[in-house]
């Protein structure tokens, strides 16, 4: 699912994005990757990018991908600092690299698989693994990971360029998305209350930023798989949404994933890890994942995908959750 808008400086409108698969290839052959274009496998199901799965001639698998829309590739050059930042700090592997363009990214594909998939129009995530299978101890690793994540220092993150979005601008973007989903959609008198009591709390808000991932689902965790229908964690994807803000961002989205059971091991591990779980903690990631299909609406009028707009205006008419 989408998160919290990332800021950044301009840049330029791009004609031609993303790139069409066959440039992709063509582009990848050009720095030497000698990728097959029959090996192509396309996925069309990324927010921000167009992904190209191939092989080159000794079988070496590879991912390319390339922009959406126009301020993506500069968040991406962000991402690219803070990968480099990250190399050998986590305890798990991540994307490494070999091209990076303005139009194209080309790296190899890392071992294992993804923990699950969103669904294009329902939005709904299917497990591949079974999130809370105890011997695989995915969501044990993947606290591990967040609390390490969480722990570097703010300086650092800040060099990559990486945005810090604090309580106050968070708090004013969603009273901004509050209002103009209640002027197009005319949200629920009840729903609409209760977000405004939560923009209303302070405590709902607190000062504390990390660096977080800011997109941190099934879809972005690669396992292997175990025999009792496990995964044991081995690489997090798709660090473009990377920011200084709250650490509860970094639960909502395996929260609307895998529910309450979900949350509750994967805060158990990240307080095992070292983590802190404040009071109320637990309570703003549900009120974030409620609150992300107002995101999700909004993003599909902007970027004209009906199929979005219409799935998440069902759940915010719908009864409140």
């Amino acid at each position: 699912m989408v998160r919290e808008g990332f800021v950044a400086g301009s840049v330029a409108v791009m004609d031609g994005i993303p790139l069409s698969v066959p440039q992709m290839l063509d582009r990848a052959i050009g720095h030497g990757i000698p990728v097959v274009p029959g090996s192509a496998v396309v996925d069309e199901s990324g927010w921000d990018f167009r992904v190209v799965h191939c092989t080159d001639g000794r079988g070496r698998k590879w991912i390319l991908r390339s922009p959406r829309r126009a301020e993506v590739p500069v968040r991406a050059a962000v991402e690219a600092r803070l990968l480099e930042l990250l190399h050998g700090r986590l305890p798990v592997r991540l994307p490494e690299w070999r091209v990076h363009e303005p139009e194209l990214t080309v790296y190899p594909r890392l071992p294992g698989s993804a923990a699950g998939t969103e669904h294009p129009e329902t939005l709904r995530y299917r497990w591949a693994i079974d999130p809370l299978a105890r011997t695989a101890d995915y969501l044990g690793a993947l606290g591990r990971v967040l609390v390490t994540l969480h722990s570097v220092p703010a300086r650092d993150a800040i060099a990559t360029g990486v945005p810090e979005v604090s309580a106050r601008l968070s708090r004013e973007r969603a009273e901004r998305e509050l209002r103009e989903a209640d002027e197009v959609f005319g949200l629920p008198a009840e729903r609409y209350r209760r977000w405004r009591r939560w923009l209303a709390d302070d405590a709902a808000w607190p000062a504390e930023t990390v660096l977080v991932h800011g997109d941190v689902h099934p879809g972005h965790t690669l396992v292997t798989r175990t025999p009792d229908g496990g995964g044991r964690l081995s690489g997090l994807l798709d660090w473009t949404n990377s920011q200084l803000g709250d650490p509860a961002l970094d639960f909502v989205d395996m929260y609307y994933a895998g529910g309450p059971d979900v949350l509750d091991a994967l805060l158990r591990a990240y307080r095992e890890h070292g983590g802190r779980v404040p009071e109320g903690m637990r309570d703003r990631i549900v009120m974030r994942g409620a609150f992300l299909w107002v995101h999700v609406a909004l993003l599909g009028r902007r970027t004209d995908r009906p199929n979005l707009v219409n799935t998440a205006a069902a759940h915010l008419l719908g009864a409140a959750p």
